[in-house]
């Protein structure tokens, strides 16, 4: 069944730890980014894997190989279960982002093309792939390697799933409970579509943890992941 991860956005660790605090269900995944992270470190991990959580590091590693190589092991000595990176780093560097991770439990993801690039900025870098076939080569570059999973849009899951031979886990955000909220995402997908279309991990925040019962809006998400 594909899992829940929820997106921790917010600044200030005593919100983080509330929000925490009175979350039911343990069954769901906590996406830290670099707010958080780089403001409290390993107050706030700790305090995620011990309230019985899984941890997504969203920290898009892009650095020389040895660099990364050993962002990737604090990582696991952090006991993270997911990690994104940069696949535009190129492949020695994911080669050793793989090399680090081997013995753990982490899953290293693949980050292609950033949303807020254009072809413009393509042309610009003297890259003559339009940006469908860039992600693609990306992805699958990432996945050859042994990256494990992809963090796309839902409306590239599909397309990359029928054009990569091996298999992958799909991270998508952008994801709402329904197309019923406003907010200022324009690339997104109700829950049940991007089930069908083949995400494996759907990335949540803002109606979740602005929800007035965000443990009612939990419980119905995994209605339709179901």
């Amino acid at each position: 069944m594909p899992q829940l991860a929820i997106a921790l956005d917010f600044t200030e660790i005593e919100d983080a730890e509330k929000f925490l605090y009175d979350l039911e269900d343990k069954d769901v995944i906590i996406k830290v980014g670099y707010s958080l992270f780089v403001k409290y470190g390993n107050a706030i991990t700790d305090f995620i894997k011990n309230r019985g959580f899984k941890l997504f590091l969203d920290l898009k590693l892009h650095d020389i190989p040895n660099t990364v190589y050993n962002g990737v092991k604090g990582a696991v000595y952090l006991d993270a279960d997911y990690l994104t990176i940069h696949t535009l780093g190129g492949k020695q560097m994911l080669e050793k982002a793989v090399e680090a991770k081997e013995g753990s439990n982490l899953k290293l993801l693949g980050v292609t093309v950033l949303t807020s690039l254009d072809e413009e900025y393509l042309k610009f870098l003297g890259i003559n792939d339009n940006m469908q076939d860039l992600t693609l080569k990306l992805a699958n570059l990432a996945v050859e390697t042994g990256i494990d999973g992809i963090v796309c849009s839902p409306q590239e899951v599909k397309y990359l799933k029928e054009n990569i031979k091996k298999e992958f886990l799909a991270i998508t955000p952008g994801i709402r409970p329904s197309l019923d909220n406003n907010d200022d995402q324009k690339r997104v997908m109700d829950v049940r579509t991007a089930v069908k279309e083949g995400s494996d991990i759907l990335v949540i925040g803002r109606p979740i943890i602005k929800a007035q019962d965000p443990n009612k809006v939990i419980k119905e998400i995994k209605e339709s992941l179901r």
